[in-house]
């Protein structure tokens, strides 16, 4: 949303000879394949977000941080704005977004909230609600009901540029709940005492939330936006693919639990996250990144398909230090990248039997996305081209740009165009998997054999992600996912 509203800093943006930060985006996602963006459906900062805080609050949280919140510490503030209030100009740059996307062809998964922001995240729902504790917004009923209303303005909004609902609006592909969710127990209690009742305090969210949002929008999908831990009660060999150099167990203890989270009817694929160095998991920590990325991606494919569910690994990245010569992006970042996307393309959740036909004017339907599809999305894109150094910045100037990202893509979309249509899937219909759908095909006959790729753009300095996507066989607005651009920064809408 910042860079629909020309918000972005630094504005090094000349290069662009004329086109908008989001138009810029948006065609470059179309020269290079990419169908599917995903991007926060709210602010990325405090100076510009969907739902104001109250004037005191939002410096103190910023100074604060997710993980300086003591489990068991009270807040000492209360609200003074009211719940659901909107800043307009926001959800204008939200409506430019969507049409934008539409007018170029490209498809968007938009989070609703996030775990980590403080701008338009979880904690604005605890304080309105009342709450003293971050654990609150899985269990309290009246800020549970407090982010409900928000899914139904977030599908009832009227885009005053397409004059759509963004339930009816065919350039969103899906929902993200909310980015990252987890409990306080990975930090807070070592004891692990309270594993078992958050973890089951989220997985009830989940189903709450899923449904929910298949009441107010049955014409999109919907994913949870977890990174994908594996919890309380999940197999040992599955949870021994969760990073752990420390012997704590803190992931064991996140909240989170991946087989778990993602069965519920409403929640229509499997999502999750790769960060080896937010994690600890690589070399400096005695983990080898290849084997983790290998165990990991296998495990969550493995139960992916148990579930006749799509993956989709909506993001990923690799830190380097600042700044990054040729040499060092070649040697530290590109193997990893090249590790994820070969490890992705050699499980058999991507072994699939087909595609869908073209649908320019519907959203992707379920039926057409089935059991076998697999997506990637990297963090991140750098909209300034190199105009400033980041540790997790793509250039197009950039070896894992022409020597990874761009090959994979065009192996993808090559990939697609030479399966079979997928019967059922039909033009021109939006369909939902909680309505009537116009497909009678079965998931297995409509798996996609496509892997996905995604990047970001840089719009704020912040260590989660805001976009991912898939490329499409031939015209963009051909639905069958295949290569995205994705990331933790991209547009920060």
């Amino acid at each position: 949303m910042e860079a629909a509203a020309g918000k972005l800093q630094p504005d090094g943006t000349a290069y662009l000879d004329g086109q908008t930060v989001v138009q810029h985006l948006f065609s470059q996602a179309v020269a290079d394949n990419v169908g599917v963006i995903r991007a926060f459906g709210h602010g990325a900062t405090g100076n510009f977000v969907l739902q104001p805080l109250p004037g005191n609050t939002m410096p103190l949280l910023l100074g604060m941080g997710r993980h300086l919140l003591l489990h068991n510490q009270a807040w000492t503030f209360t609200a003074s704005c009211t719940a659901g209030q909107y800043n307009e100009a926001a959800f204008q740059a939200l409506d430019q977004i969507i049409a934008e996307a539409d007018k170029a062809g490209v498809k968007l998964i938009l989070t609703l909230t996030d775990n980590w922001r403080t701008a338009d995240g979880l904690y604005g729902y605890v304080i309105w609600g009342g709450g003293q504790h971050p654990e609150e917004f899985f269990v309290n009923p009246a800020i549970i009901q407090l982010y409900k209303n928000h899914q139904a303005a977030m599908a009832n909004r009227m885009n005053t540029i397409t004059r759509r609902m963004y339930k009816d609006e065919p350039a969103i592909f899906a929902w993200d709940l909310i980015n990252e969710p987890r409990s306080a127990c990975d930090l807070h209690h070592p004891n692990a005492t309270c594993d078992a009742p958050e973890a089951a305090a989220i997985q009830a969210w989940i189903q709450q939330a899923a449904d929910h949002m298949k009441a107010v929008d049955p014409n999109h999908m919907v994913t949870v936006g977890e990174e994908g831990f594996y919890g309380f009660g999940a197999p040992a060999a599955s949870i021994a693919t969760n990073p752990n150099s420390d012997n704590t167990g803190w992931a064991e203890k996140a909240g989170q639990n991946f087989l778990e989270n993602h069965t519920p009817p409403s929640i229509d694929f499997a999502a999750t996250h790769i960060w080896t160095d937010n994690w600890e998991a690589n070399t400096t920590f005695g983990v080898n990144p290849k084997v983790f990325v290998n165990n990991w991606i296998s495990a969550r494919a493995a139960d992916a398909r148990s579930l006749n569910k799509p993956l989709v690994i909506e993001e990923f990245g690799k830190q380097l230090p600042v700044p990054a010569d040729a040499a060092t992006i070649a040697s530290v970042r590109d193997p990893i990248f090249a590790d994820i996307y070969a490890a992705l393309q050699n499980v058999d959740i991507i072994k699939g039997t087909g595609f869908c036909a073209p649908q320019p004017s519907c959203c992707f339907p379920p039926s057409c996305f089935a059991a076998h599809h697999a997506g990637v999305a990297y963090w991140e894109y750098d909209y300034l081209n190199g105009a400033t150094d980041s540790d997790n910045l793509v250039r197009m100037s950039d070896s894992t740009w022409s020597n990874i990202l761009q090959p994979a893509a065009a192996a993808v979309v090559q990939k697609a165009a030479e399966l079979p249509m997928v019967n059922g899937c039909i033009p021109g219909v939006l369909m939902a998997s909680s309505g009537s759908s116009a497909s009678t095909a079965t998931p297995t006959d409509t798996a996609i054999n496509t892997p996905s790729i995604t990047s970001s753009i840089a719009g704020a300095s912040s260590p989660e992600p805001a976009i991912s996507g898939f490329a499409t066989p031939g015209a963009l607005n051909t639905m069958s996912p295949a290569v995205a651009t994705s990331g933790r920064k991209m547009l920060q809408s």
